[in-house]
């Protein structure tokens, strides 16, 4: 089977490039090939949206907040933007939405496991389980493979139906009154309704935790809160990359967050790998076949040092989430996180770094090149 394009993986960045090209009009022959029904990619993509661009995704939002929280033991700060939102979105409704609309197109979709990918006669051959594909272009957005030392924001969340109304009226991004043993430990939650709440144990660390420990720490934080349940809805665990992915395979171009679309200090990339298929998209309609940038030089250094002032200073971590957070208005905060940042924006996020380890890994990072 010959095709002018092969997009491997049909998650986030796979699928809504597809759509992108398609929505374009294109005369080009493009296959995608994905193993998995969209309906077994059950997951909460979320992102801050701007309120204007909440109709593009409507028929799969799970949920959308004008608040959200970072706390510890002893102070909570709370956000409340008139522009942005806080946004869920329903992971598997937005990837069949998407199928659906591609079921008409000069778009095919092979259900089949990519094994091996080579090159033949300048073009790329992908060897699958049970098929042979040739492709001019290949955009691989499978996820990427963490190397082991490499630091990972790491999770498991439960969605709850509860035994009676709980009184959370904001997202809570962060509560870090928690058990701090393992690693930098927060709580996630998001209440989708007075009786359906989703929380998740997020740890950032070098070192992964058994399913066990995750959903300990959820019991003990929902007891805290005097939260009992009648039922788990669902569970979604994952493992988030903090570090630099780099793939170095001659003529394959990478995307999402196989392509650094992952935003290192944060882990967020809905909005990122949404940026960037937009964009390589408009490229591949005026010929041009490169993966844009998605994170310049300076937010990837940036990113960097921050995430090693908190490797090499732990004890300073929460504070430094705390005291980032109460420096930036809402509308700030939501900018910062999706990678929509002034100058202004950072040089309040630079003054809250304390001033000696940041600029110790500052020298050092210069120093290495």
């Amino acid at each position: 089977m010959n095709f002018d394009i092969a997009i491997i993986g049909a998650g986030n960045a796979g699928l809504s490039l597809a759509r992108n090209l398609f929505r374009d009009q294109t005369k080009k022959k493009i296959v995608v090939i994905e193993p998995e029904l969209p309906e077994n990619k059950a997951a909460n993509w979320c992102t801050w949206m701007h309120k204007d661009n909440l109709s593009i995704f409507k028929n799969s939002i799970k949920g959308s907040w004008d608040d959200w929280a970072v706390s510890n033991k002893t102070q909570k700060i709370i956000h409340t933007s008139s522009s942005y939102k806080y946004v869920c979105i329903n992971a598997s409704m937005y990837l069949s939405q998407i199928e659906n609309e591609l079921n008409n197109s000069n778009i095919h979709i092979i259900r089949d496991a990519v094994v091996e990918i080579s090159k033949k006669n300048n073009r790329k051959e992908i060897i699958c389980k049970n098929n042979i594909v040739s492709a001019s272009h290949v955009y691989d957005s499978r996820p990427p493979k963490l190397n082991a030392g490499l630091l990972r924001q790491h999770f498991y969340g439960i969605e709850f139906e509860l035994t009676e109304a709980h009184h959370i009226d904001s997202v809570i991004l962060m509560d870090f009154d928690v058990d701090q043993y393992n690693g930098l430990h927060f709580i996630y939650a998001l209440p989708f309704s007075e009786r359906k709440l989703f929380v998740e144990s997020t740890v950032i660390s070098k070192e992964l935790n058994q399913v066990e420990w995750y959903e300990d720490q959820i019991k003990l934080w929902m007891k805290n809160k005097n939260l009992d349940y009648l039922k788990k809805i669902s569970s979604e665990k994952g493992v988030i990359s903090q570090g630099k992915i780099e793939y170095k395979n001659e003529g394959i171009h990478c995307i999402g967050a196989r392509g650094g679309a992952v935003r290192m200090s944060s882990g967020y990339a809905f909005h990122n790998i949404q940026s960037q298929v937009g964009e390589l998209a408009n490229n591949i309609r005026n010929e041009c076949y490169d993966v844009p940038v998605t994170m310049n030089k300076f937010v990837t250094f940036m990113d960097e040092i921050f995430n090693k002032v908190l490797i090499n200073n732990p004890q300073i971590a929460v504070d430094l989430f705390l005291n980032t957070t109460k420096s930036l208005s809402a509308d700030e905060f939501a900018r910062f996180m999706i990678n929509r940042t002034s100058f202004n924006i950072w040089s309040k996020v630079i003054a809250q770094m304390p001033k000696k380890p940041f600029i110790e890994q500052i020298l050092k990072s210069i120093k290495r090149g």
